[in-house]
């Protein structure tokens, strides 16, 4: 007869379900008393390597006892005690258990050996970029096996970067393409493969606030902030040199005593080829003016005026170039002898960036008197007397026609 029963088992932790099948044979003659094997589980199906316990159910005897056997050479092995193991090759096998009391009745089971499944290990993100030095998190999925883990590694070594036992990456300082390589724990002949692509930093500085009027002599806080590399630090100094102020390297500047553009710089320290600037407009609110161009005689004074505005202190300091002629402190200018125009310069005592120009247009010198040298002469007849005549201008007494 065919006896079905129902079994619960359990194989490396996983619990399932069989249905036993056992044919059960009996002695040949029917007279005698009937020997029978209940042999459980009647069928399985297991992956290579599993274990599974077999139980055998002998009635009719009082000797309960089973030989064990596997059918099929290589497929698998069983102790005494009914514990099976799987061989390594897919394929479906039978288990014979024999009555000691009558080998002539036995019960077979049959085993299904499947193929294991096939270990698969993904990494995501599969391709990313970072900036030199950043970092990015990875992560490994694998399946095929209950074992989860995985162990990481950089392809190019320490060159490439690194990586840590959870799979986070922090990239080289020198940009390029490196990967990423997670290897499964239970399968070490997979793994998969990450591209990561590092771009060089950016390194930046820029200056706040990037443009200030202050008073000579007045005082303003600068910061600055660089972007795209770690180090953060700057050193300041002001572009111009002494004459255009002081910058302490906390960023506070202090203007100088007279009005001007300026321009304060702070220098990554991280690349001292970025920098960022502040452009600083010192203003004291001084203002001259002068009067329109005039005309003169060469050699002539002329009186020119400036006016200054936006201080009680309305003095002006007057130049003038050697070449044209000379200026007193009270504006007034002689031309030397000649002809031509002259930029005279007109500088405000309270500060003396701010400075008006007035050009003077100097025309030749003008016949002052002349005079014919000797003034009188007494000659006897047929006598002659050599005369010259001296022409007098502003500019001194020369002889006619010099």
């Amino acid at each position: 007869m065919m006896v079905h029963r129902k079994a619960s088992l359990s194989i490396l932790g996983a619990a399932l379900t069989v249905v036993a099948c056992s044919p059960a044979h009996v002695a040949s003659d029917p007279a005698a008393n009937t020997i029978s094997i209940d042999l459980r589980p009647g069928s399985v199906e297991i992956r290579p390597g599993d274990v599974v316990k077999f139980d055998a159910i002998v009635t009719g005897t009082a000797n309960a006892s089973v030989a064990w056997s596997v059918q099929e050479a290589g497929g698998g092995a069983i102790d005494a005690t009914g514990r099976y193991v799987a061989p390594p090759t897919p394929g479906t096998y039978h288990v014979l258990a024999r009555a000691v009391a009558d080998l002539t009745v036995s019960s077979l089971s049959t085993i299904l050996v499947t193929p294991a499944p096939t270990v698969m290990i993904s990494i995501t993100p599969h391709t990313t970029s970072v900036t030199s030095s950043g970092s990015v998190s990875f992560s490994a999925i694998v399946t095929g096996t209950a074992n989860t883990a995985a162990t990481w590694k950089v392809q190019e070594g320490s060159a490439g970067g690194a990586v840590t036992a959870a799979g986070v990456y922090t990239a080289p300082s020198a940009a390029g393409t490196y990967h990423v390589v997670a290897t499964s724990v239970a399968d070490p002949s997979k793994n998969d493969t990450a591209t990561v692509n590092v771009t060089a930093l950016v390194v930046t500085v820029s200056v706040t606030p990037s443009a200030a009027t202050i008073q000579p002599g007045g005082s303003i806080a600068f910061s600055a902030t660089v972007t795209g590399t770690s180090n953060t630090a700057v050193s300041w100094q002001v572009q111009e040199g002494a004459s255009g102020g002081a910058v302490t390297q906390a960023g506070q500047y202090t203007a100088p005593a007279v009005s001007g553009v300026f321009h304060v710089v702070a220098t990554s320290a991280a690349n001292p080829a970025i920098n960022g600037q502040a452009v600083v407009t010192v203003d004291s609110g001084v203002r001259i003016s002068a009067s329109s161009p005039v005309s003169a005689f060469a050699c002539e004074a002329v009186a020119l005026t400036a006016t200054v505005t936006g201080s009680t202190d309305t003095g002006v300091v007057w130049s003038a170039p050697a070449s044209c002629g000379t200026i007193t402190s009270a504006g007034v200018f002689t031309s030397v002898r000649g002809s031509g125009n002259c930029v005279i310069t007109a500088q405000a005592h309270a500060d003396a960036a701010k400075t008006a120009s007035i050009t003077v247009n100097v025309a030749p010198e003008r016949v002052l008197s002349v005079a014919i040298v000797p003034a009188s002469v007494s000659l006897g007849v047929s006598a002659t007397q050599a005369f010259a005549a001296n022409v007098t201008t502003a500019c001194g007494t020369f002889p006619a026609g010099s």
